[in-house]
């Protein structure tokens, strides 16, 4: 069950709240790191039941989950209430993890601040990527490609495409999951990484 926080107690609560869903939104990294997915910001907390990623049952809001489990496992993700431990736990094992560009909300933000947010964000959200150290990286949303994809190259990182994918919204979700397969196609397999850990 999704966490509650009583909204009760004015700006401490909130920041409380703001903080928790930031935790949660996270969710566990994989004990390696094969393919790292890099969207937009984490959800709005400002809600009864918070959307995210790793949240535990699956909301009909969550188009990058779902888009997510077709593209990786050609399979649905199920209705709205479903519980998402078995999709989380299959993600986990093929080392797939999800961080934000900007660790705070930005949907409702008007569109110049929410790309200022997006590029003061760009060096944090490189240097966890290069502590993550992943065989590659898809970026699941257009204007956050065009800010990070050349400072993810200019710093050595696995970038696996070279043109902007749409967030999965609506009529965009079959693009977005025949343009992830086609990234990840270019990721390369676990046993070339460990012939080039031996090179390195």
């Amino acid at each position: 069950m999704a966490t509650r926080i009583n909204e009760r107690g004015g700006d401490h609560a909130g920041r409380d709240r703001v903080e928790l869903v930031r935790i949660a939104a996270r969710g566990p990294p994989p004990q390696e790191v094969r393919l790292l997915l890099i969207g937009e910001s984490a959800p709005d907390a400002n809600t009864a039941e918070p959307r995210f990623f790793y949240a535990p049952k699956l909301d009909r809001r969550d188009n990058l989950f779902r888009a997510v489990v077709e593209a990786m496992f050609d399979s649905s993700a199920g209705h709205a209430g479903d519980p998402k431990a078995m999709w989380h736990a299959r993600l986990k094992a093929a080392g797939v993890y999800l961080i934000d560009l900007v660790p705070d909300p930005v949907d409702k933000r008007r569109p110049g601040e929410r790309a200022q947010a997006r590029r003061g964000h760009v060096n944090a959200c490189v240097r966890h990527a290069e502590e993550l150290k992943p065989a590659g990286i898809i970026i699941c949303h257009a204007p956050s490609f065009d800010v990070l994809a050349g400072p993810l190259r200019r710093a050595a990182l696995p970038l696996l495409h070279e043109e902007r994918i749409p967030f999965p919204l609506g009529n965009h979700r079959e693009r977005f999951v025949n343009a992830f397969r086609a990234a990840r196609q270019r990721l390369p397999s676990a046993a070339d990484d460990v012939v080039d850990a031996a090179d390195g």
